[in-house]
Parts: C-alpha cells; sequence; structure tokens
C-alpha cells in the first residue's frame, strides 16, 4: 500500500502544482470583476493591436527569461563557468521565481543529473529514449518528477543557498501568483489571464521543448560526445530567444565554458551579455572555449539522428 503511495505521490505533487495557481488566479479574477470589472486597471490597453502587443510581450519575456536560466540557473550554478555580482544573480532568480517558479537547487539539481546520464535511460528529459513529442510538450511534467528523484535529491542536498534562495524554495508558489494576480489587476480577466499564461510556458516550451527535445534530435555536431546533442543555432531568431542555448553540442562537449559559441559562424548572445557585464565588473568569466585549429576538420550532419 506505502509503494502504491509513494508511485502516485509525483503525481499527486504535479497536479497540485498545477491547481494551486489556477484556483488562486480564478480567486483573484473574481475579485478584479467586482472590483474593477472586465476590462481591469487598464481596460483599453489591448483594445487595439492586441494580437501583436501579445505576440511582442511573449518575445521580449522569452527573451528575459531564458537569459536569466541560462546565464544564472544554467552557466553560473551549475556548471560554474562564470561568476556575477551578487546582485546581479539575485535579480535574474528574482525574476525566475516570479516568472517560472523554478528554484536554483531543483534546477541545478535535475541538470547535473541530465548531464550525468544524457540521453540513457535514466535521463529526465531525452527525445531519444522518449520520443521528440513527449519531450517537447510533456517534459515539464518528467522534469517536475525528477525532482523527486532520490539521486537528484542527493545531488540538491549538496548545493549550498543563500537566505534569498532558501526564501525562494520555501514560497515557490508566491512569484507565479503575484505575477498572474497583478495582471488580472491591470487588464482583467481575459488578457490578464493571456498574458499571465504566456509568461508561464515560456519555460515548459522554450526552455524544455526547446533545448532539451529539439537539440537532442536534429542538427549538427562539432563535437564527438557520449550523448545526442546537437546544434541548431542556425535557427537565428529562436536562437536569440533562448539566449544561445541552441548550440546544445558545443555546450555538451565543454559543459563548463561559459560560451557556447566555437566556431566563426555560431553566435552566442549570452557570452555577449557576459562580456558586456564585465565591462562593469558585474561579471567575471572562468571558462571559456578557445578554438583550435585541429578541430577546424568537421562533418556537420544536419540529419535527423536517434542514435547515442
Amino acid at each position: 500500500m506505502s509503494q502504491s503511495k509513494n508511485a502516485r505521490s509525483p503525481t499527486l505533487r504535479i497536479l497540485w502544482a498545477v491547481a494551486t495557481p489556477l484556483v488562486a488566479a480564478g480567486l483573484c479574477a473574481a475579485f478584479v470583476v467586482i472590483d474593477f470589472g472586465w476590462g481591469g486597471i487598464f481596460p483599453n490597453a489591448f483594445a487595439q493591436s492586441a494580437f501583436l502587443k501579445i505576440l511582442f510581450y511573449q518575445l521580449i519575456m522569452t527573451h528575459l527569461t531564458i537569459t536569466a536560466m541560462s546565464l544564472c540557473f544554467h552557466r553560473m550554478h551549475t556548471h560554474q563557468g562564470v561568476r556575477f555580482h551578487p546582485v546581479v544573480d539575485g535579480l535574474m532568480q528574482i525574476w525566475l521565481w516570479f516568472t517560472t517558479s523554478m528554484s536554483k537547487r531543483d534546477w541545478v539539481s535535475v541538470h547535473v543529473y541530465h548531464h550525468t546520464h544524457s540521453d540513457t535511460d535514466l535521463d529526465p528529459h531525452s527525445p531519444v529514449q522518449k520520443g521528440l513529442a513527449r519531450i517537447f510538450f510533456f517534459g515539464v511534467g518528467d522534469y517536475a518528477r525528477a525532482k523527486s528523484h532520490p539521486e537528484v535529491l542527493k545531488i540538491r542536498k549538496r548545493i549550498p543557498e543563500n537566505r534569498l534562495e532558501a526564501f525562494i524554495s520555501r514560497h515557490i508558489w508566491l512569484g507565479p501568483i503575484l505575477v498572474a494576480a497583478g495582471s488580472l489587476i491591470a487588464f482583467g480577466p481575459l488578457y490578464g489571464g493571456i498574458i499571465g499564461l504566456t509568461t508561464f510556458v515560456i519555460s515548459p516550451l522554450y526552455a524544455v521543448g526547446g533545448v532539451n527535445a529539439l537539440a537532442h534530435y536534429i542538427g549538427y555536431r562539432n563535437h564527438q560526445t557520449t550523448d545526442n546533442s546537437r546544434n541548431i543555432g542556425f535557427l537565428f531568431p529562436l536562437n536569440w530567444m533562448i539566449c544561445g542555448e541552441l548550440d546544445h553540442n558545443n555546450h555538451h562537449a565543454y559543459p563548463k565554458s561559459c560560451s557556447f559559441q566555437h566556431r566563426w559562424y555560431e553566435f552566442d548572445v549570452g557570452y555577449f551579455y557576459i562580456r558586456m557585464l564585465k565591462l562593469f565588473g558585474l561579471a567575471d568569466p572562468k571558462f571559456v572555449y578557445r578554438h583550435r585549429p585541429k578541430n577546424r576538420a568537421i562533418t556537420p550532419d544536419f540529419a535527423r539522428s536517434t542514435s547515442r
């Protein structure tokens, strides 16, 4: 009986995680309608060009959110390729708390586990093992379940956290609830709900789907690795939106490098931001990949592959 209960607990936690913000948003929407009407405080904000405004919002918010995730959680705290000023680091973590409900210890522990078992049957989000559609559309569920895996929890315990990070971990849903409430109050249930939804699908769609699905499924390889990581940075608009993360084979070959650009025709906007922050003393790159002439002879493979 206890084994059955333990087997169901990850699913119940996922359902609870989904239900919590939805219930809070529903209650907030009811109060907004009562106090401000269906249009919220700014009823005319989307009176004209609503679709274009929401699209622009999605583009900017995606870039800001995935950039914070890439620079802070990924390049700094997971792989320690760069160190940011504590204020910059704290602001990025607060932003990620509001827009993704993720904590540093959860994100880093799952990602360390992913690198340890990349594209094996233990990888929590491998399209090689689970299929592209599963990871692209439902990979966030696998991520949520992976946080409770015993080996991931062991990694998590070894990750230090400061007072801010501990507060975020204890109140993980407070950030998204505040964002949802602010959107509903400002723009009403309809457009406020759309704004909130487009904010909270950024990480599942672009980080889990865009990187962990597509960049482990199709593209070319600069380096021979034990996994199926690929580079698809040539999809430049998408690669800009998600901060250069699509040159993924480069990253898996040299995970400590805070630059994902390994060839002259590749561009990592994340490393560009790191260099700009360094000019103001706000970033300290620790490891940067340097191209060596002997690595020039590569054979790009753009064909879809499912080999490990």
